[in-house]
């Protein structure tokens, strides 16, 4: 049995529109791995090139009826080529232009997003980073955009709670256009079927996808074999998330240290246990080569790429396949169903001199993302199993599409057959669990962001990345999480308290 999945169309083109070096994803030819650590080095950046706490950003009136204009983007990937139809549209129905910057990603972006801050050059637009909020904002590198985004309209139904997640001292400078589901776990349905072990998506579909459910499942596939691992991937802190707390907070006008939360105590132990069990791998694995030799159960990863480079991986090497995703499993004590969510949008840096077109552009991400025509085509492109082609003729290079004749299975230029492409399709159901996963007015799920990767690279470092870090050393190493506690939480506070002391003076 196979189903072959792979990253649906419409959402490659939105991650290529959204790609970024932290709280974002790449452009399609490079891993979600890679954003991660992308995400890590942009943190780090931070302490280069935007620790200058600059002037707080003057709030302008605008006039709504005046010319977009020229909106000047400072980005790390060409936005304007691969995201040609929406700058087309900038145009069309806004008379705006957009002139690009591309820098290098990580600490070359925020050290040119601070030169220019300082210059008052600043570029009107900036991607979203998971270092901006609240390291960028606590040193005025963005602007407020309270004046511009109406979130009670209907235009931003669904955002204004999660914006409400990024309020600084009263006042937003970021509000998502939209959501990513983070992490997910993935699995290869034919191991389940072949082995006689539950469908977690049954499971969910039916209440009881618990993390009691997900262990018993961990339990009985290491019970087989040796070699079995139950689950690897990302570390501590989508369990986290499903107790409905985050581990570091940012609540408007306060920075919560959570660590000594009973939840989250609660839930590290339970980590913790799986590991004494032997019920866990070493971490990161790549999703193509994760479940090659059929050893695996579960990996939790970001689910449109991970499972889509499972798929394709699988389908090559001529191995049976069902991939699948779930969400992380629902803490069986939380009074609701809490997961980890990721976001997609722009900033307007402190200092820009086009806020109305800066307002436009990120007024227009969010109509097309909510357009019901788009969302229909988005739904019919993603979940069609018909078999796809390559646009041109893989011999002589003939074009299809540029001679109307797509529906011809071979070249009428020299004979070869056409070359097919591995097909992109979800089924209804997994397509329907995605956007319930990505959308908050459907009401299924309470999505929580965590602030961890919001400050410096090393607090950063504290949390993740290694056997003695917080969050992953006791789930992938049996470090004591107790201990670990112990050892950081006094230089945990010691950064905290630095940018305690400047969001009371902000």
């Amino acid at each position: 049995m196979k189903k072959h999945i792979l990253k649906a169309l419409a959402l490659t083109a939105a991650l290529i529109m959204t790609a970024g070096c932290g709280g974002g994803r790449q452009p399609s030819d490079t891993t979600a791995a890679q954003s991660t650590e992308q995400n890590t080095e942009a943190t780090a950046a931070t302490e280069n090139a935007a620790n200058v706490i600059f002037t707080e950003a003057e709030v302008k009136e605008i006039d709504k009826d005046q010319p977009t204009g020229t909106v000047k983007l400072l980005i790390y990937y060409d936005l304007v080529g691969s995201a040609a139809d929406l700058v087309d549209l900038f145009e069309s129905r806004y008379g705006g232009t957009i002139e690009q910057e591309i820098c290098g990603s990580g600490t070359a972006y925020f050290e040119r997003l601070g030169t220019l801050v300082a210059a008052d050059d600043s570029p009107d637009i900036t991607r979203y980073e998971w270092a901006s909020f609240p390291h960028g904002i606590s040193r005025n590198m963005y602007t407020p955009i309270d004046t511009y985004i109406d979130l009670d309209s209907e235009l931003w139904v669904g955002m204004k709670d999660i914006a409400e997640q990024f309020r600084y001292n009263g006042k937003h400078y970021y509000v998502p256009y939209m959501l990513s589901s983070n992490f997910a776990i993935n699995y290869n349905k034919c191991v389940l079927e072949e082995h006689g072990l539950e469908d977690p998506m049954e499971l969910y579909q039916n209440g009881e996808w618990t993390w009691e459910t997900f262990r018993d499942l961990l339990r009985k596939w290491c019970d087989i074999s040796p070699d079995h691992i139950g689950y690897t991937g990302v570390g501590a802190m989508s369990f986290i998330a499903t107790t409905g707390t985050k581990i570091i907070d940012v609540r408007d006008t306060e920075i919560v240290n959570n660590l000594n939360s009973d939840k989250i105590v609660r839930c590290m132990e339970f980590l913790e246990d799986l590991y004494r069990q032997g019920l866990t791998g070493d971490g990161y694995v790549d999703p193509g080569e994760a479940f090659v030799d059929g050893n695996t159960l579960f990996l939790g990863m970001e689910p449109v790429w991970s499972y889509g480079a499972a798929c394709e991986s699988l389908y090559r090497k001529n191995i049976d396949y069902d991939m699948a995703f779930v969400p992380f499993p629902r803490d069986p004590s939380a009074d609701n169903y809490y997961i980890a969510y990721d976001s997609f949008g722009y900033m307007i840096p402190a200092g820009a001199k086009n806020i109305k077109g800066a307002v436009d552009w990120i007024t227009l991400n969010r109509v097309e993302k909510m357009d019901p025509d788009n969302i229909a085509k988005e739904k019919a492109e993603q979940t069609d199993p018909s078999t796809k082609y390559y646009g041109k003729c893989p011999e002589c290079k003939y074009s299809y599409v540029e001679n109307n004749t797509e529906d011809l299975t071979e070249c009428p230029n020299c004979g070869a057959a056409r070359k097919v492409k591995f097909n992109a399709y979800y089924s209804e159901e997994q397509y329907d669990l995605l956007q319930n996963m990505i959308t908050p007015e459907n009401g299924k799920f309470v999505m929580l962001f965590d602030n961890v990767n919001g400050f410096n690279a090393d607090l950063s470092d504290l949390f993740q990345g290694g056997d003695e870090s917080l969050l992953d050393g006791p789930l992938f190493a049996g470090a004591s999480f107790t201990q670990l506690r112990e050892s950081y939480y006094y230089p945990i506070e010691t950064i905290l308290d630095d940018y305690r002391e400047k969001l009371k003076n902000s």
